[in-house]
């Protein structure tokens, strides 16, 4: 083989890895949301249209008087929809990729509560989530990354929405 057959034939090889595409919607990003979905879990819940029912804030275990906090984010139209205890919340949601969600602006009732100061920590967690990751039944909201103590843990409340 003549030299510069050879340089041709070296490039062809070097490009056809890189022809090939990848749906990023399907798979993790890298850095801070790598392990967004744990897929070996046997009972990984999906994200949408499942009720998720809050179980800690901030590392503390919950403890409302009134209905458990819950969050439902609506599959075919983006939306956010939940309890924050006694007052309901609605609002936009995005997820662009596995790993990344952002809440809001979410619009509440303005109910006079007896756990007012838990609900507004509910809601101002909701607001700085920027990260999630679900292990099994477990659905973990984080701020710029998945290090550390997540803003909220819900568990998956199968056949409720």
């Amino acid at each position: 083989m003549k030299p510069l057959a050879c340089l041709r034939w070296a490039a062809v090889v070097l490009l056809v890895p890189t022809a090939c595409s990848y749906d990023l919607a399907e798979r993790p990003t890298g850095g801070p949301v790598d392990a967004a979905v744990d897929n070996t879990a046997p009972t990984a819940a999906p994200l949408r249209d499942i009720r998720w029912e809050l179980s800690e804030l901030n590392g503390k275990p919950t403890a409302f008087t009134e209905q458990t906090p819950f969050l439902v984010l609506h599959d075919g139209r983006a939306r956010a929809e939940g309890r924050a205890g006694c007052n309901k919340f609605s609002g936009p949601y995005t997820a662009p990729v596995v790993g990344r969600l952002r809440l809001g602006p979410l619009a509440t009732t303005r109910s006079a509560c007896p756990d007012l100061p838990a609900e507004v920590a509910f809601l101002q967690a909701l607001n700085k989530a920027q990260h999630y990751r679900i292990r099994g039944n477990t659905l973990s909201l984080y701020p710029a990354d998945t290090l550390g103590v997540p803003l909220a843990q819900f568990q998956a409340a199968p056949g409720k929405k």
